[in-house]
């Protein structure tokens, strides 16, 4: 390894975004201005390895999905010289993608926490912590909230929408919890009066319903919920953060939400966003997406000095043996099996807007 500074490459570093803008587009568009605004500063400062870095985002969704024409959109970035990708939210993409490079370039994907999407073998990487870490998490604030009972809805659309509630029913069941029921749901419904109704006839009712969900499912879901008189407390994950949830007005009043960060003296997430908002790049509307895209691109940049290489088994290698401060914090990849340990933000909606309630690395983690 060559230490920052030190390194002189002999190409410079291509980073490419492999960007969902269609249902990833609550993750992958702030990600990727943040990306831009760090490969920007970095140039400024005098780029890595004596060289600038450069940098293209290509969109590779489309309604409906056309999955082969996103593994030609990635193949035209690699063409292109890309040497690290940082990909989309979803395995829907996600994979299609592992599948046109091969293992021999690294892909971090940026916003995502599905457990497919993270293995070094393939060069693959997520930028934050899985579905368990964080529902893991959600669990054990409950638990430390002295709920005892709970509801969770669940989905068979996406895995993010079922991964996350089994292992919140495992360590709130570990805990000494009780999980009433599973309720299902599906994306795209405007109706969930038959979840509600059933919630609402629970006597006693639960302390708390889980889900994964995120706008415009859980804000119809939230308002049905209230208007049947639920005090249930309601605890999600990083869905609620990249939908907004806080903008529906009062029925997300005191709603808990699982995410990747929020400004704090632990890290330099205010800093970063006063800098980026004097760049007169689109504004960032969900700040621990946008955090995200910062600490992939620094990343990115981190495992290339450290290899002093942009050859994608080298990088690969780089990132899976990497500490690196990044805008959230510091991440370390060492041991990680490619989901680095990094502590879950809890934020919870006051007076219409996110503060933080809690943040810890679980206990215990789900097995799955």
């Amino acid at each position: 390894t060559t230490a920052p500074g030190e390194c002189t490459l002999d190409e410079p570093l291509k980073i490419g975004y492999a960007a969902d803008f269609d249902l990833g587009g609550i993750g992958d568009v702030p990600a990727t201005s943040a990306a831009q605004f760090i490969v920007d500063q970095v140039n400024l400062a005098g780029g890595v390895g004596g060289k600038p870095v450069e940098f293209e985002i290509k969109q590779i969704s489309q309604t409906p999905p056309d999955y082969a024409a996103a593994q030609r959109a990635v193949q035209e970035l690699i063409d292109g010289g890309a040497d690290i990708l940082l990909g989309p939210p979803f395995s829907d993409y996600g994979l299609p993608l592992l599948e046109v490079t091969k293992g021999a370039l690294p892909v971090l994907f940026v916003t995502s926490t599905e457990i497919t999407l993270s293995d070094p073998s393939q060069g693959s990487f997520l930028v934050s912590f899985n579905d368990r870490v964080q529902a893991s998490a959600a669990a054990e604030f409950a638990t430390k909230q002295g709920f005892k009972s709970a509801v969770t809805l669940s989905s068979a659309d996406i895995p993010y929408l079922n991964i996350t509630t089994s292992a919140f029913a495992e360590v709130f069941s570990g805990a000494g919890g009780t999980v009433d029921t599973d309720l299902s749901f599906n994306l795209g419904d405007t109706d969930f009066s038959s979840q509600v109704n059933e919630i609402a006839a629970m006597d006693p009712q639960p302390d708390v319903v889980y889900s994964a969900f995120f706008l415009p499912e859980a804000g119809v879901f939230l308002k049905q919920l209230r208007v049947a008189g639920v005090t249930s407390t309601v605890i999600s994950a990083d869905g609620l953060d990249a939908s907004a949830i806080w903008t529906i007005g009062a029925d997300a009043e005191g709603v808990f939400f699982t995410t990747h960060t929020f400004p704090g003296e632990g890290n330099k997430v205010q800093a970063f966003l006063d800098d980026y908002a004097k760049s007169g790049l689109p504004i960032i509307e969900t700040v621990s997406f946008g955090a995200l895209g910062a600490d992939a691109a620094q990343i990115a940049i981190g495992a290339t000095e450290a290899a002093c290489s942009t050859d994608g088994k080298a990088l690969i290698d780089a990132i899976s043996n990497l500490t690196v401060d990044v805008t959230t914090g510091t991440t370390s990849y060492v041991g990680s099996e490619g989901t680095p340990k990094r502590d879950v933000s809890i934020l919870t909606v006051t007076n219409g807007a996110p503060v933080l309630a809690d943040a810890f690395y679980p206990s215990v983690i789900a097995a799955g």
